[in-house]
C-alpha cells in the first residue's frame, strides 16, 4: 500500500509572531504527529505564508495555500495525500461562508485536513458528517469573531490615537523613508532615504520632471525611497517620482483613510507634523507650482524640446503639435492643429518662426520680471508663486472639511479647524496681494527686453546641448502663460493673471517668400 504524501501549512500574520515561537511550534508539530503515525513529511513543497492574514483571505487569493490548492485540483498534488494544520483556524479566518467553501475544495481535491492541536480529520467521508460539518463550522465561526473583535479593537485603538493626534506606528503604515523609532512612540528619517526625496524635490522645483529625475537617480544610485520585496525592484521611474513628488507625507501630514464597500476614502481630517517633514513646505509649493503649469517642461529633452507644448491652441480649440523639418534637413519647423494632423480639418498652421520672434518678444516684454535673472526679479516671483499655490492648498483643505462636514455632520473639532483654515486664507490672500504689488513696482528692464529675449532663443531653439537653456525658458512662460490661441494671422495669449495680450504676425513670417522680417523692437 502506498503511504500517502504528508504536507505542513504554516501561517502566522503578525512580526511579533515571526520573532517569537509561532513557526517553530508549527514546524515541530508537524513533525511529532508524522513520527506517531509512521510517515515521512513531504519538503517538495514550501507552505508557509509568513505573515499573511488570513482574516482577510489573503492567503487563500495570493499565498501559498491558493499554490497548495491549485496543484491539488490539477492532480500535482496526489489524491489521498494530508495537509497538517495546527488548527482549523490557521486556514482562513474569512467569514464562514468562505471558510467551509475553502476546506471543501481541499478536500473535494483529495486532500485529508489534520487539525495538530485536536486530532479532528476532514476528509470526503467526515466532511459529509453533520457532526463534522457543524464542528468546523463552530471553529469557523468562533475564528473569526476572535479576529473581527480584534480588528474592532485595534481599530479603535487606532482611531483614539488618530483623535489625540498620537502616532500609530506599524511598520507598513509610513512612507518608505520614515521607520519607527525604536520604542515606538512616533517616526524618524531614514537618512539616505529621506535625502533622495530631497534631491528629487530639489530638480522638481528648477524644473526637470519626472524623467529627468529618475535618470539622475539611477545614474547616480540614489538610496531607493519607497519600501520594496527585492534589490532586483529598485529601480526609479518618473512615474513613481510624479506620485513622490505628489505625495504629502514628505510634509509629515497622513490622511487617515477607511476602507467602505471595497474601496479606501478619506477618513476625517489630514493630520499634520504626524510623520517628521523629509522637506519644506515652501519648496513642496514651489513644485506643486511648477506641476500645475503643464506636463512638457518635465519632458524637454533632446533637440526637439517644445516649450509652447500644452500652451498652444489652434482656434478650433485643439491642441498644437511641433512638427519638425523633414530627414533630408528641408522645410520649416511648423505647428499643426491636432485636427489637421488626423485629416478632418483644414486649420492653417504656424511656422515657429512667428512663436520664437514676435510671439515671445511680446510675452517677454509684458511679463519681464518672470524671465529676468535679476536676483530681485526671481525672488519677488518665487514669492508671487509659493503665495498662489499656499492658497490653492487651503481652498482644497476648506474643500475638504465642508465635505466632511456634509457627509457626518458638524462636529466642535471640525468647525474649530474651519475657522483656523479661514483666517489662514486671509492671511495668504494679503501675502498674494503683497506679492503682486512687488512684482508691478519692479522697474522696467528696457524697451529692448522681449527683442533681446526673442533673439537670443532664436539662438539656442534648436541647438543640441542647449536642453537647460530651453527647459529654463519653457518653465518661464508656464508661470505667467495660461493658454495661446493661434487665429491664422494672430495670436491671443491668455495669461495666468487673467489679461489677455494680442501679438500681430507680419506676412513675411507667414509667407517666408516676402521675406523674412526683423523682430520689431
Amino acid at each position: 500500500m502506498t503511504r500517502p504524501k504528508v504536507f505542513s501549512y504554516r501561517r502566522f500574520s503578525s512580526g511579533r509572531q515571526a520573532s517569537g515561537h509561532s513557526l517553530e511550534r508549527q514546524i515541530a508539530s508537524a513533525q511529532r504527529w508524522c513520527e506517531e503515525h509512521n510517515l515521512k513529511l513531504d519538503q517538495s513543497l514550501v507552505l508557509a505564508d509568513l505573515g499573511v492574514s488570513a482574516y482577510k483571505g489573503h492567503n487563500i487569493t495570493k499565498g501559498a495555500l491558493a499554490g497548495f490548492l491549485e496543484a491539488a485540483q490539477s492532480g500535482k498534488v496526489p489524491s489521498g495525500s494530508i495537509l497538517l494544520v495546527e488548527s482549523l483556524d490557521r486556514l482562513t479566518r474569512t467569514a464562514i461562508p468562505d471558510a467551509v467553501a475553502l476546506l471543501t475544495s481541499i478536500v473535494r481535491a483529495g486532500i485529508r485536513v489534520v487539525s495538530l492541536i485536536d486530532g479532528l480529520e476532514w476528509n470526503n467521508e467526515t466532511i459529509n458528517d453533520t457532526a463534522s460539518f457543524m464542528m468546523s463550522v463552530f471553529l469557523f465561526a468562533r475564528a473569526h469573531e476572535e479576529s473581527a473583535t480584534k480588528s474592532k479593537r485595534v481599530s479603535a485603538a487606532f482611531q483614539k490615537k488618530r483623535e489625540q493626534g498620537l502616532p500609530v506606528v506599524s511598520i507598513m503604515h509610513g512612507p518608505g523613508w520614515v521607520r519607527p523609532k525604536s520604542d515606538r512612540s512616533g517616526w524618524e528619517l531614514i537618512p539616505e532615504k529621506a535625502d533622495s526625496v530631497r534631491k528629487a524635490f530639489a530638480m522638481a522645483s528648477s524644473g526637470a520632471g519626472g524623467i529627468s529625475i529618475a535618470k539622475s537617480a539611477n545614474r547616480e544610485s540614489w538610496a531607493f525611497p519607497w519600501r520594496t520585496k527585492s534589490k532586483s525592484t529598485e529601480q526609479w521611474e518618473h512615474t513613481s517620482v510624479s506620485r513622490l513628488l505628489r505625495d504629502r507625507r514628505v510634509l509629515g501630514e497622513w490622511q487617515p483613510m477607511k476602507m467602505v464597500a471595497g474601496k479606501l476614502i478619506p477618513n476625517g481630517e489630514v493630520i499634520r507634523n504626524y510623520f517628521p517633514a523629509a522637506i519644506a513646505e515652501e519648496e513642496w509649493r514651489a513644485v506643486q507650482k511648477a506641476l500645475q503649469g503643464r506636463s512638457s517642461p518635465s519632458r524637454l529633452r533632446g533637440i526637439r524640446a517644445d516649450i509652447f507644448s500644452g500652451l498652444l491652441f489652434c482656434k478650433c480649440g485643439k491642441r498644437m503639435e511641433r512638427k519638425g523639418k523633414s530627414s533630408e534637413g528641408r522645410g520649416r519647423v511648423k505647428y499643426y492643429c491636432a485636427n489637421r494632423i488626423a485629416g478632418i480639418s483644414l486649420c492653417p498652421s504656424v511656422p515657429e518662426a512667428a512663436l520664437i520672434g514676435p510671439l515671445l518678444a511680446n510675452i517677454a516684454q509684458a511679463e519681464q520680471y518672470a524671465f529676468s535673472p535679476k536676483e530681485k526679479s526671481t525672488r519677488a516671483r518665487n514669492d508671487f508663486s509659493k503665495a498662489e499655490e499656499k492658497i490653492r492648498d487651503l481652498e482644497s483643505r476648506v474643500a475638504h472639511i465642508m465635505k466632511a462636514i456634509e457627509e457626518g455632520g458638524s462636529n466642535h473639532l471640525l468647525l474649530s479647524r474651519l475657522m483656523t483654515l479661514d483666517q489662514e486664507l486671509q492671511s495668504a490672500n494679503n501675502e498674494l496681494q503683497i506679492a503682486k504689488e512687488e512684482l508691478e513696482r519692479l522697474p522696467t528692464e528696457n524697451q529692448s527686453f522681449g527683442y533681446d529675449m526673442a533673439k537670443q532663443a532664436e539662438l539656442y531653439i534648436d541647438v543640441k546641448g542647449a536642453e537647460k537653456e530651453r527647459l529654463n525658458l519653457a518653465v518661464s512662460l508656464a508661470s505667467v502663460v495660461s493658454k495661446i490661441e493661434w487665429n491664422d494671422g494672430f495670436f491671443v495669449t491668455t495669461m495666468r493673471s487673467g489679461s489677455t495680450l494680442m501679438t500681430n504676425i507680419p506676412k513675411a513670417i507667414l509667407e517666408p517668400k516676402l521675406g523674412r522680417p526683423k523682430i520689431q523692437r
